[in-house]
């Protein structure tokens, strides 16, 4: 027993992040673990019901099997709404007033799952707001259990009525035409009844959901997916494209001559358009977003807060401080009529009534931003995190701002350094006034690195 404890104990170590669960199913994240997760999270809230919901990854079902029946074991009822992008859980859970989980992996490879939290009202569940005690609670020994079966509620309309709500479609022109990416992640399930209710004006590519993931990852992070949907746009003359991730909560777009947009390009653009109409707004950005961005919208007056990378820590401060929007590098983005919660689905609604009412072309929008050249997320796969990062803080004199990772503010350039939360790598992020001083920057970097 005791032996079986210490195994269950070093799996949860592995696979409880910062603000999520991760691991590879059958390896690290076993059915036993999903139940005692299940009945972790069903001790740890205190509603009755539960809203459950996953995304198309091929071993959902058999996790969601297993999470339900941790659930029951405590007299607690599932409100299982099958398969749907995690943003869907957080609106019904701020719509219903209920705790939510979503079995998620978001864009790791197929064979990877986990779990996004939150608690009644879509409030955030991360390190600091409870999940160490979910794993605290679910650090026991797995008593035989069967799987089981939960009758699936209909929830499309409620989520469409919602996004109506924040985005009328009176005010979305049906007539711009768009490229969509879904990656066969969990868009698929709901871009019918999106478009329909919408009207929207798109050619979509891989948008059957399926768990293998068989044309590419679905990480909009990384240009190489991003490939056939610029084509795509560059072909047939689309406004735009959009490319969202496996469990859709996040969006990357492209603009009209084949430019991808950066999350922190979009922090701005959709932060100038609700000072625009509000005048007065508080807007979070994770430390990733460059400090020309963030200077460009506190010189304009914008009300700027700075946190740390990942959705518990951005959504607990919008609510601490009732912020307006919130935004990542990354291509996360937060809004507080979506109860503080990120949507790559609301993201794109918000665009497509950016563009229909300033009637420009997306290259026509972003021409406006003259931010220094940045370099997007380089990765690093390292042995040691904590030595890389000392190793670079010693070849540079100044000291470094250290809420999240490492982040070095010169006059001529910036970057930061930080370790990924869900992967064993080193992500760099960084910008400089021209390009031959940021091609100079990251090669500094990358050899302190790799030596």
């Amino acid at each position: 027993l005791y032996n079986n404890l210490i195994m269950v104990e070093n799996k949860l170590d592995l696979i409880f992040k910062a603000y999520d669960v991760r691991g590879i199913y059958g390896q690290t994240l076993t059915n036993d673990i999903a139940y005692n997760i299940g009945a972790a999270f069903s001790q740890f809230v205190e509603s009755e019901t539960i809203i459950v919901g996953h995304d198309g990854r091929n071993s959902n079902e058999e996790i969601f099997k297993c999470v339900a029946a941790g659930i029951i074991s405590n007299n607690k009822k599932v409100f299982y709404i099958g398969t749907v992008p995690t943003d869907v859980v957080y609106s019904l859970s701020g719509l219903m007033n209920l705790p939510g989980m979503i079995i998620t992996a978001s864009h790791n490879p197929k064979e990877w799952n986990g779990f996004k939290f939150c608690n009644s009202g879509a409030s955030p569940i991360g390190i600091e707001t409870g999940l160490l005690e979910i794993k605290k609670l679910a650090s026991k020994d797995t008593t035989s259990f069967e799987q089981i079966e939960v009758n699936k509620e209909k929830i499309i309309t409620t989520y469409i009525d919602h996004l109506k709500t924040i985005v009328s479609p009176d005010n979305v022109d049906s007539s711009i035409k768009f490229a969509i990416d879904g990656g066969n992640g969990a868009l698929g399930s709901v871009i019918k009844s999106l478009s329909s209710a919408y009207d929207l004006n798109y050619e979509g590519i891989y948008m059957d959901v399926d768990g293998d993931f068989p044309n590419h990852p679905a990480d909009p992070s990384n240009p190489e997916n991003l490939v056939e949907l610029v084509n795509l746009v560059l072909q047939n003359n689309y406004e735009f494209g959009v490319a969202f991730d496996g469990d859709a909560d996040r969006a990357v777009f492209s603009d009209n001559l084949g430019n991808i947009i950066s999350g922190s390009i979009m922090t701005a653009i959709i932060s100038d358009w609700l000072f625009e109409k509000r005048g007065d707004i508080k807007v979070v950005h994770n430390v990733n977003v460059p400090p020309t961005v963030v200077n460009y919208l506190s010189d304009k007056g914008v009300n700027m807060i700075r946190s740390k990378v990942g959705h518990s820590y951005i959504k607990q401060i919008m609510r601490d401080k009732d912020a307006d929007f919130g935004g990542e590098h990354s291509a996360h983005f937060y809004l507080r009529e979506n109860f503080y919660a990120d949507s790559g689905i609301v993201t794109l609604l918000i665009f497509l009534q950016i563009l229909s009412e300033k009637k420009q072309t997306p290259a026509e929008l972003i021409s406006s931003y003259n931010f220094f050249p940045s370099s997007g997320e380089i990765n690093f796969t390292v042995k040691d995190v904590k030595e890389s990062i000392t190793k670079v803080e010693q070849n540079f004199e100044n000291s470094f701002d250290k809420l999240d990772g490492i982040s070095y503010f010169d006059e001529n350039y910036w970057f930061n350094i930080r370790g990924s939360n869900t992967e064993p790598k080193l992500r760099l992020n960084a910008e400089a006034k021209n390009s031959e001083t940021l091609t100079e920057l990251i090669n500094k970097i990358t050899n302190i690195i790799e030596e």
